[in-house]
């Protein structure tokens, strides 16, 4: 007797990442864990759309419940990654995917 088969979509959900950046650039872009940020190759890292003065934008779905963790760079390279405020390596950003969650963070500093 065959079996059948299903499968079953994983559930989404809907993030906006809004990044506020102090430090003087016309771009920003995101990379992180997950294929729809890149995987970890800054050369695929994602553009954000510049909101008001200083802030930048990007609603992206993940799946349900995953962790994402990224990192902010001003342009796509890594060494364009963002610094603490006096120039030192930050740890990455993460969360865990929920429908409708807004993830704010604030970036004084890149690589250069």
């Amino acid at each position: 007797m065959a079996t059948k088969t299903t499968t079953t979509k994983a559930a989404t959900a809907q993030v906006t990442v809004t990044i506020k950046v102090a430090a003087n650039v016309e771009k920003v872009y995101v990379v992180g864990n997950t294929a729809n940020l890149g995987a970890w190759d800054a050369k695929n890292a994602v553009a954000l759309k510049a909101t008001e003065a200083g802030k930048f934008e990007v609603a992206k779905k993940f799946d349900a419940n995953s962790t994402v963790e990224f990192k902010v760079l001003s342009a796509k390279d890594w060494e364009a990654v963002e610094k603490g405020m006096w120039g030192e390596d930050l740890a990455n950003h993460a969360f865990t995917a929920t429908k409708g969650l807004v993830v704010e963070v604030g970036v004084s500093n890149f690589g250069k």
